[in-house]
């Protein structure tokens, strides 16, 4: 029996009937893994199944991106709190594979690199998987207790089973993109208009079912429309692509953000109270009114921003009414003399303009 309390069929692969129920056990894992239509749900699931099917003390599942030479995290047997998943959401992975004596060939085993060690491995199986445009590799990792003849005959389980499911996940992630199309705003990389009142809702809702807090940030250029009149609105477009990048970088990949229309954005940030939220206004602030933006021709063009804050539910209890006292107190910002931070519900806090 496996740990999980599954039956281990390793030891009897050899024997003709269990490898016919293997093959089954298999192709009726790829199918149920095949009906999670979410990509991360579809990679875990497929590290769940391996686990079950060989045993293992647990797998990572990496998709190489598209946009860097580097592999992200996408399945794991580790939640997403998980302080052993540090450092290991998007690394280079066939150079660490490699200085563990890997030659990143389709299937291989041998033991465990030193940057998944904190996972208690001390054996890998790495089995690469190709499928139009996504490419990836499923680690499963094993205990000092298992025999290198067993590994071997569990690395052929992995491998068929990654083989299996390999075209559903490629298809869950080309959905993915289609709508991450469908929700980008065409400009920025930002989300859309659209997109924010769906998903500050489900958040609002999501908040009052677990008794938990959310906070929105809503921020106004003060000068593009300046910058539009004299360097054309090619040059606003480009600081506009600028400033999201930078916005993007400076909030946690559990935020959002999202282009609310023209220069105006909207910050979405759950588990975050009217504190945090506040002191995350005050660093866009100075990080946009601190360095200028660059455009096409060369010239730098400075920005500031001013920002309203609201938290649920202490300024809102519903999406319309979170956005409506976010951007009240933004609008008694700029009445008040611009680039500062105003509070929902309250008189407009003066954040050290200039």
């Amino acid at each position: 029996m496996t740990g999980d309390g599954t039956e281990d069929a390793r030891p009897l692969l050899g024997v003709p009937d269990v490898a016919k129920d293997l093959e089954l056990r298999i192709l009726r894992t790829a199918l149920e893994i095949s009906r999670l239509v979410e990509p991360i749900q579809n990679a875990n699931g497929i590290v769940a199944g391996a686990r079950a099917l060989t045993g293992a003390s647990g797998g990572l599942l990496y998709v190489r991106s598209a946009e860097a030479d580097e592999f992200v995290l996408m399945g794991s047997h580790v939640g997403t709190d998980d302080s052993r998943r540090k450092g290991l959401l998007r690394i280079r992975l066939e150079p660490i594979l490699s200085d563990a004596g890997f030659t990143n060939t389709d299937l291989e085993i041998g033991p465990c690199p030193p940057s998944f060690q904190a996972l208690g491995f001390a054996f890998l199986i790495s089995a690469a998987g190709e499928e139009s445009d996504c490419r990836c590799r499923l680690l499963v990792g094993f205990d000092a207790g298992e025999k290198e003849a067993t590994l071997r005959e569990t690395s052929r389980i992995v491998e068929k089973l990654l083989r299996d499911c390999l075209p559903g996940l490629a298809n869950c992630l080309r959905m993915e993109r289609v709508r991450e199309l469908v929700i980008r705003d065409d400009q920025t990389e930002s989300y859309n208009r659209r997109y924010l009142d769906s998903f500050l809702t489900e958040e609002v809702e999501r908040a009052r079912r677990y008794g938990t807090v959310l906070s929105v940030i809503f921020m106004d250029l003060d000068n593009l429309k300046e910058i539009n009149s004299v360097h054309g609105h090619a040059g606003g477009s480009r600081a506009l692509r600028a400033l999201s990048r930078r916005v993007l970088s400076a909030i946690r990949g559990s935020d959002k953000l999202f282009r609310y229309g023209g220069d105006e954005f909207c910050v979405v940030l759950p588990e975050t109270d009217a504190v945090g939220s506040y002191e995350l206004a005050e660093r866009l602030r100075q990080t946009i009114a601190a360095h200028p933006f660059e455009l096409e021709t060369g010239r730098e063009v400075s920005l500031t921003a001013s920002f309203g804050v609201a938290c649920f539910p202490l300024h809102g209890d519903s999406a319309e009414s979170l956005l409506a006292a976010a951007d009240q107190a933004m609008s008694r910002v700029k009445l008040a003399g611009k680039n500062s931070i105003g509070v929902g519900g309250q008189p407009a806090v003066d954040a050290g303009a200039g």
